[in-house]
């Protein structure tokens, strides 16, 4: 077969991968009621259900990419996708809510061994830019594609009868796409790694990993303890947590996060709006689903099409989003945020006035428009400007703030969402509970929009500033 072709299959086959984890985010979101219903889960229980697998991913991000470049990238690329698929089932056949809970860490720590090596292929199968800059287009494409897929997928086998629980079956789903990429990634992959040392901290990453786990088991308990204490609790664990982890960081030569990147104000500010952004996002799409079953009374399969439609605004935008902001730089990050705004309140809107007349699908396209205007630009926020040997700590770093800012969200807008519908909910608490977790998501997006503004406008390149700086 020749090389060409060869390197293309490789990218189905690393984007298929990429894809399932992307997807194990979002389907269990629709999939929560039902989930609850066959466990007898508390609402803590279903949160953690999605929290713990962005906490374990989370956890192990930056340690999967350096042992991806030790071991080999093929073989953790491979060993991740097993263990991906063992917890899988393990999630499948979950006989209680902490045996549920428990199986999404594990996998979410399989996705870390397998999702950085992807974007390491990607560099090293495309050397030349323009086919570089393609396939990380469809790294990107691809995540908007699970998000959807995520979405629509938990509906739809929430209500199909071939077993008792078809909830089981979103987790299931998951083994014959694993077995067919470990056997094409076996056979279609090619050897790499870096002929370096093993710098890893293995203690500091599992202490991170314990740390987070108790600091989410805390914020999630807002049934057995008053929501303040709970949040506050939580909070005052996870900036002690912060403290001591940075203070015992600073002290080692291997550590899996540099200091040094925090001397540099873009990155600190990219970190930050992403931080505010994932938690805002995370926790909208919890907080939605919820609300669209057990409030409004939507069947999974109804909801999940509505949220659908975010996805598709999600993945129409991402074809534009990079070409508009080289034309007008940090511009098109401050028209998605109020894109986004506008569709929350307008959503608020139509729940309290006269919801049949309000149509949520547009809403939700102008939401996932948005969404897809502002993510990707972060990341180059936080990578400009930085030193070369920077560069990879900070993308791990990035990614991994990504997931645990999102799980964040998940436990304290979902704590405060649950806390206020009470047992057992009436419309009118879950409409006020999700005014409420729509006010504090517009909350953090404001926080984004005054971090945005207070960018130097030449924060991120136009073909104006670019043609200036070749001609010097």
């Amino acid at each position: 077969m020749k090389i060409i072709h060869r390197k293309w299959i490789s990218l189905i086959v690393l984007l298929m991968a990429h894809l399932l984890t992307i997807i194990d985010i979002f389907i269990v979101n629709v999939a929560i009621p039902a989930i609850q219903q066959g466990l007898g889960a508390k609402h803590s229980s279903v949160q953690l259900v999605v929290a713990m697998y962005m906490v374990g991913f989370a956890s192990f991000l930056i340690s999967g990419g350096k042992l991806g470049d030790y071991f080999g990238r093929k073989q953790l690329f491979i060993t991740g996708l097993g263990l991906f698929m063992f917890t899988s089932i393990g999630c499948g056949l979950a006989i209680s809510p902490s045996m549920l809970i428990s199986m999404r860490f594990f996998q979410g720590a399989a996705a870390a061994m397998l999702s950085p090596q992807v974007l390491s292929f990607i560099q090293v199968l495309f050397p030349e830019h323009q086919e570089r800059t393609y396939a990380l287009g469809w790294f990107g494409i691809t995540i908007g594609i699970g998000t959807m897929l995520g979405q629509y997928l938990g509906g739809y086998f929430v209500e199909l009868d071939m077993i008792t629980q078809p909830w089981r079956l979103i987790f299931l789903v998951n083994v014959p796409v694993c077995v067919l990429a470990i056997l094409m990634a076996k056979h279609f992959l090619p050897r790499s790694k870096d002929d370096k040392a093993l710098e890893l901290d293995y203690k500091g990453a599992m202490m991170l990993s314990a740390l987070l786990v108790l600091i989410f088991i805390v914020l999630t308990m807002s049934e057995d303890f008053p929501i303040l204490i709970s949040i506050l609790t939580g909070m005052a664990a996870f900036l002690l947590a912060i403290y001591f982890y940075f203070h015992l960081q600073n002290r080692k030569d291997k550590s899996i996060l540099n200091p040094q990147l925090f001397n540099y104000k873009s990155f600190n500010t990219a970190i930050i709006a992403v931080a505010l952004f994932m938690m805002m996002l995370d926790a909208y799409f919890f907080i939605l689903s919820i609300f669209l079953q057990e409030g409004l009374h939507f069947s999974p399969s109804q909801a999940s099409l509505l949220v659908v439609c975010q996805g598709a605004g999600f993945i129409i935008a991402s074809f534009m989003s990079a070409r508009w902001v080289l034309r007008f730089g940090k511009s098109v990050l401050i028209l998605g945020t109020f894109l986004i705004m506008s569709s929350l309140l307008l959503q608020l809107m139509g729940i309290f006035t006269q919801p049949s007349s309000i149509n949520l699908h547009t809403l939700l396209f102008v939401h996932g428009f948005g969404v897809a205007l502002v993510l990707p630009s972060f990341a180059n926020i936080a990578l400009k400007n930085l030193p070369a040997h920077l560069v990879g700590n900070a993308s791990g770093v990035y990614s991994t703030a990504q997931q645990l800012f999102g799980a964040m969200g998940i436990a304290l807008t979902g704590g405060v969402f649950y806390y206020i519908v009470g047992k057992p909910g009436n419309i009118a608490s879950f409409k006020l509970a999700f005014t409420v977790g729509t006010a504090i998501n517009i909350l953090c997006l404001i926080g984004v929009l005054i971090l945005l503004c207070r960018l130097p406008r030449t924060i991120l390149p136009t073909r104006k500033k670019l043609k200036e700086k070749i001609l010097g």
